[in-house]
């Protein structure tokens, strides 16, 4: 009647009932809490051979060469032309000071500019402007702006110094007391050249056609939606107060202005290039396209540079073989020093390097005789 239950009845009841399992699983999270807290949990680290050194680099260098290599021939496929013109026709020869003089003419100075076709160009072919020894990224001249202003947000501030009023203060006998819109440096040295509507493309003994030049969409959508609004400008497109700062007009408001949207974007480096227009025009290869230049942005005060690229378009983007270089030397360099690593540790550099065995503990010191 009161027979005890042996050991193995007692466990198959706790294993019914639930409470050994509940039992081992806080014995077995009390013991991780202990090992965590006294940091004696596992670890494990990887030991760095010679072979693992050279595996890794080998791995690097085939990485970067599957990487470099399409960047690389991708750069290459690009189509490119590029005629500088801030030194030719009328402006050939002179000094950077005659040079300024004659586009302090109205309208500055038209010629035209030519360029040879050397091989087929498919559409979309783009049309850019590019500056040289151009200083955008300047702290102050980045820092001149006010972007509240030009989203529609607000009126200048002291963010646009010093090209926040016209004469330098305000003046309560010019609108809005003289204070500029859009206000700032960027937008004061606003690039004025032009290469009109359309080009004319001819061929070998043939006729000249024209070719659109398409200056929709050249800005960025986000920035056209977001950064600018349906602001008029002020004090910034009469004749005088253009011609004094040499810079260009806006006859529409800023967010429907592309050219002025693609200037406001400061380049980092002292030579740039800005999306003009795209032709939607193939170009065969020996003809010739030219262009009609008004030249009046000032770089002659600077010594800067002028030029116009026609470029098509890649996977990646335009021409720019530096990334697919820097790719292939890193490559190259990885696979050196893996051959180095792979030289030194199994062939000793060919006997001049005497290694120790890996695991070897008989030069420890304390093993020493």
């Amino acid at each position: 009647m009161f027979r005890r239950k042996n050991k193995a009845e007692e466990d198959t009841n706790r294993v019914h009932d639930g409470t050994d399992n509940a039992d081992e699983g806080k014995e077995k999270s009390s013991k991780f809490y202990k090992r965590f807290a006294q940091q004696e949990l596992w670890g494990w680290s990887p030991i760095i051979t010679g072979n693992v050194v050279v595996i890794y680099f080998l791995a690097v260098a085939i990485i970067c060469i599957a990487l470099g290599v399409p960047i690389l021939l991708a750069s290459i496929r690009v189509k490119e032309v590029k005629a500088r013109y801030d030194n030719i026709d009328i402006m050939s020869g002179r000094s950077n000071t005659e040079a300024e003089n004659l586009l302090m003419q109205p309208g500055g100075v038209q010629y035209p500019i030519t360029m040879q076709i050397p091989t087929d160009m498919q559409p979309p072919v783009y049309v850019y402007y590019e500056l040289g020894k151009y200083y955008q990224n300047h702290k102050r001249y980045v820092r001149s702006r006010d972007d509240n202003q030009m989203a529609g947000k607000g009126t200048g501030s002291g963010k646009c110094a010093p090209e926040q009023y016209v004469g330098g203060n305000p003046n309560p006998a010019l609108p809005q007391d003289g204070a500029i819109t859009p206000c700032g440096l960027i937008a004061w040295s606003f690039f004025n050249d032009s290469f009109g509507d359309a080009a004319s493309l001819a061929g070998p003994g043939g006729a000249p056609t024209p070719v659109t030049l398409d200056q929709s969409d050249v800005a960025w959508e986000y920035d056209v939606e977001h950064l600018y609004g349906p602001v008029q400008p002020v004090n910034f497109n009469t004749e005088q107060l253009a011609a004094s700062r040499g810079g260009n007009t806006s006859g529409t408001v800023l967010n429907k202005n592309e050219h002025f949207i693609v200037w406001m974007r400061p380049a980092a480096q002292p030579t740039f290039r800005k999306l003009w227009a795209v032709i939607d025009t193939p170009l065969p290869a020996g003809t010739t396209l030219t262009f009609n230049i008004t030249n009046q942005y000032n770089t002659y005060r600077f010594g800067g540079e002028k030029a116009l690229v026609i470029s098509t378009n890649s996977w990646m983007g335009g021409k720019n073989m530096f990334l697919g270089v820097c790719y292939l030397v890193i490559a190259g360099i990885a696979l050196l020093v893996s051959i180095g690593f792979l030289t030194t540790y199994h062939l000793g550099c060919f006997g001049l390097v005497k290694r120790r065995k890996f695991g070897d503990v008989s030069q420890l010191s304390w093993n020493r005789s």
